[in-house]
């Protein structure tokens, strides 16, 4: 599946050709291949109707014809969606998310990317991830409190022979527990296979798991959220002894995963992400507490908003649902309120607490999405400054 992060953002906020098309899609996985391509054609239709007001039908196409290519394409891509598929189109870009988040139907024409669904799921603190590791499959999961979504791989060894470069034979470095027949009394694991003995398993197994790490860590480099890592017990204490992942957790799954599904990987790492993510909101007030004693923190919108734009804020933190509608000067910082609540007053609005927490993303800030019962002001934002 696909991987939106801090730098995904950041590129569609970027573009400036118009017009621009945003689909948002509640998707079904696996069993819903039809549906899930009707629901697309049919998004499809609504962009092209939308924007036939405004440009010429050789516009349109230029904007349309990429996606409307996958309505053609072969089974498998519909099958195996998430839970929400996200497409973006301009006469220059295009991009498609699926997502383990679902998303209200949604088609947006604007002369930029409607942003605030992929911001509530970029800034959710029970975004969360899972490192599946055999000697024969890497696979990476990105997951909510909904589900997991598996990862395309990039710069990330798919497997131990891919890591280190061997034609490693089928049985070389399989193990067993002692208690599952070594010798009585021992420790350890023991290792059986060809050519490969016990004292050769380890190194091998720990570059094995840097060359895993240091692709993991440079995929989610922006990332906050929990990684759980999901392999054999012995696997366990030489991954965390090498990793370099500061959000690696220090309990995992234990298992034979390699044959695991996103559902029962999810039941397995959700007890632990439940506790990570109650400690990570519990350490961002604290932060918060912390910073505001000592003068670094800010609670009031209009000063977080010019803050935001010279790169001053370190963490954001927002109140879910919440709506303040304005006007947002991106280069100044300056803002005017229209109101709190209700619908979308017009074209020239904005909600103010999405486009500040998008600015203090773009400049390197990180931004958390708390709700009412747990944000600890009462203006809906609180700045914890650099």
């Amino acid at each position: 599946m696909d991987y939106f992060g801090r730098d995904e953002l950041k590129e569609l906020l970027a573009v400036q050709d118009v017009p621009t098309a945003s689909i948002y899609l509640e998707t079904e996985r696996s069993s819903g291949a039809e549906a899930n391509r009707l629901r697309f054609r049919a998004a499809l239709e609504q962009a092209e109707e939308e924007l036939s007001a405004s440009v010429s039908q050789d516009q349109v196409d230029q904007v349309l014809d990429p996606f409307r290519a996958y309505l053609n394409v072969e089974q498998d891509f519909w099958t195996y969606q998430a839970d929400g598929l996200a497409a973006f189109a301009s006469p220059e870009m295009h991009r498609m998310y699926r997502l383990p988040v679902s998303f209200e139907d949604l088609v947006v024409v604007a002369p930029t990317f409607h942003t605030r669904p992929l911001m509530e799921y970029l800034q959710a603190p029970d975004r969360y991830w899972v490192l599946s590791i055999s000697q024969k499959e890497v696979r990476l999961w990105q997951g909510t409190r909904s589900g997991l979504t598996p990862v395309d791989l990039a710069g990330v060894p798919r497997s131990l022979q891919e890591a280190l470069g061997y034609e490693f034979e089928r049985d070389e470095l399989q193990f067993h527990s002692p208690k599952q027949g070594g010798t009585p009394g021992g420790t350890g694991a023991i290792f059986h296979g060809h050519g490969v003995g016990q004292d050769d398993a380890k190194p091998e197994l720990k570059r094995f798991f840097r060359k895993v790490d240091d692709g993991v860590r440079e995929l989610l480099a922006d990332e906050i959220g929990p990684v759980i890592l999901a392999a054999v017990d012995y696997y366990h204490p030489l991954y965390h002894e090498v990793s370099r992942l500061e959000n690696l957790t220090d309990e995992g799954v234990t298992g034979n995963v390699s044959n695991w599904d996103a559902s029962r990987l999810h039941d397995s790492a959700w007890p632990v992400v439940r506790e990570t993510v109650l400690e990570k909101i519990d350490g961002a007030l604290q932060l918060w507490e912390n910073a505001y004693s000592n003068g670094k923190g800010e609670a009031d919108l209009a000063s977080v908003a010019r803050l935001a734009v010279a790169g001053r804020i370190r963490l954001l933190l927002t109140q879910h649902g919440r709506n303040v509608w304005g006007r947002f000067d991106r280069h100044t910082g300056e803002m005017e309120h229209i109101r709190e609540g209700g619908e979308d007053p017009g074209p020239e609005a904005v909600d103010l607490l999405d486009e500040v927490a998008e600015v203090v993303m773009e400049k390197g800030g990180r931004s958390l999405i708390l709700s009412e019962e747990r944000m600890p002001t009462g203006t809906g934002v609180a700045a914890i400054l650099r």
